[in-house]
């Protein structure tokens, strides 16, 4: 609808509401500018990486936002700093980068009602960690559950 209007100044009349598109602000460059997931069984380290694995996997799930006509055909994109994005019966990351020092890896499924579970590996510093994540795909305020290196959190 912003596109439209601005190429255009036509006003499209279309439902748009908040719950398909979350602000970001600006992108983090590395995993120390991401804020922490408030998960209390983590100390800050892994919460931070939670947090980075939770962004690259929310980005990506983005790319299939039922309003968001333009990316929906695309069959794969990178990551917005580097990796492959794939897109057929489940969202593949192959190494996609949200953050330039994390690396994150394993299939996303989004069920029809907007639900999506990964089971992903996080790479970082030399490091491997096993990521699964629970989550409204489409919301502002996404409820997040999971574990991290089997500890789970939500």
């Amino acid at each position: 609808m912003l596109r439209t209007f601005l190429t255009s100044k036509r006003v499209v009349d279309q439902k748009c509401t908040g719950e398909n598109y979350r602000a970001v602000g600006a992108f983090p460059q590395k995993l120390r500018d991401v804020a922490p997931h408030p998960a209390r069984k983590l100390g800050p380290g892994p919460r931070r990486i939670l947090a980075a694995t939770f962004a690259t996997a929310a980005d990506a799930t983005a790319r299939r936002n039922p309003h968001a006509f333009y990316h929906f055909g695309l069959p794969n994109e990178p990551g917005l700093r580097g990796g492959q994005v794939t897109f057929g019966q489940d969202i593949t990351l192959d190494k996609v980068r949200f953050v330039r020092d994390l690396r994150v890896s394993g299939p996303i499924t989004l069920t029809p009602d907007g639900h999506a579970t990964a089971t992903l590996t996080a790479e970082t510093g030399g490091r491997a960690h096993e990521v699964t994540l629970t989550w409204a795909a489409f919301s502002t305020r996404p409820s997040l559950s999971g574990t991290f290196d089997g500890i789970p959190f939500d």
